[in-house]
C-alpha cells in the first residue's frame, strides 16, 4: 500500500494547472502550467517581466493552491495548498531536463519552449521552481473524519 505522501506525488503529477500568489507592493496572483518533480520541487515557464515573476526575483515568498478544476460542488472535495520558495531556475544542466518533463506534461509547445528558444533569446520565457515548506493536501475521499493532512519539507 502506498503511504500519503506518495498518493499525493501522484495526485499532483496528475494536474498541471496552479495557482500562484506573490505580493511585493500588493498582492497578485497568476495561473501557470507547472510540473512536479521527485522531489516535490515545482516548475513553470513564464516571463520574467510579469508582475507574479517580478515578485519573486524581488522576495521569493510564494503560495499556490492545485486542484481538478472538473469537481463539482456535490463532489468530495481534494486539493492542495501550500507555501514556500520560488527562484528563476539558472542551473543550467537541470533546464533540459525541467523542459523535457514541461514538455511533456504540456504537448504541442516543444516547438516554442525549448532551452535553444530561451538561450538565444526567441522567447522571454524563463523556468521558475516552486520549493514547498508546507503543502496542506485536503481529500476527503482519503481523509474521511478528518479534513486534510499537512506535509512539512
Amino acid at each position: 500500500m502506498k503511504n500519503t505522501k506518495q498518493r499525493l506525488l501522484e495526485y499532483l503529477k496528475g494536474l498541471k494547472f496552479m495557482s500562484v500568489a506573490t505580493h511585493d507592493k500588493h498582492l497578485w496572483t497568476a495561473w501557470v502550467y507547472y510540473v512536479i518533480d521527485d522531489n516535490f520541487n515545482l516548475y513553470f515557464i513564464s516571463q520574467p517581466d510579469t508582475e507574479h515573476c517580478q515578485s519573486i526575483l524581488k522576495n521569493g515568498e510564494i503560495a499556490c493552491a492545485i486542484a481538478d478544476s472538473h469537481q463539482n460542488v456535490t463532489d468530495k472535495k481534494v486539493g492542495i495548498q501550500l507555501y514556500g520558495t520560488a527562484c528563476q531556475l539558472t542551473n543550467s544542466r537541470k533546464l533540459p531536463f525541467i523542459l523535457n518533463l514541461w514538455n511533456k506534461a504540456n504537448p504541442g509547445m516543444e516547438g516554442v519552449i525549448n532551452l535553444k528558444n530561451m538561450q538565444e533569446g526567441t522567447i522571454k520565457s524563463r523556468v521558475f521552481t516552486v520549493i514547498p515548506k508546507k503543502i496542506k493536501w485536503y481529500n476527503e475521499e482519503l481523509y474521511s473524519g478528518k479534513e486534510c493532512e499537512v506535509f512539512n519539507f
